[in-house]
């Protein structure tokens, strides 16, 4: 075969932590197919962690990463969300 269609994916959820002075950084990974998936992650998320300052985060969706979206909750504009979401790319 020359040419071969191959690409990554999510095989289990992922979870990692960031400390750094005083704050903590968690970072999750899922492998989901539709936006109504992560909606659902984010709320369960939000629920865990309601005292979070900030639940940024950032998803890409589709074989050809047709949907990709970021979100910085209210940090400084793409300064959270967006390097999220270059990470995944």
């Amino acid at each position: 075969m020359l040419f071969s269609d191959t690409y990554k994916i999510i095989s289990a959820p992922a979870e990692g932590i960031y400390k750094d002075r005083s704050s903590k950084f968690y970072a999750y990974a899922y492998h989901v197919e539709h936006e109504e998936q992560i909606k659902n992650i984010i709320n369960e998320l939000k629920k865990e962690f309601y005292d979070a300052t900030h639940h940024c985060y950032a998803y890409v969706l589709g074989f050809n990463q047709e949907v990709q979206k970021s979100n910085d909750d209210r940090e400084p504009a793409n300064t959270a969300g967006k390097p999220i979401l270059l990470i995944n790319c």
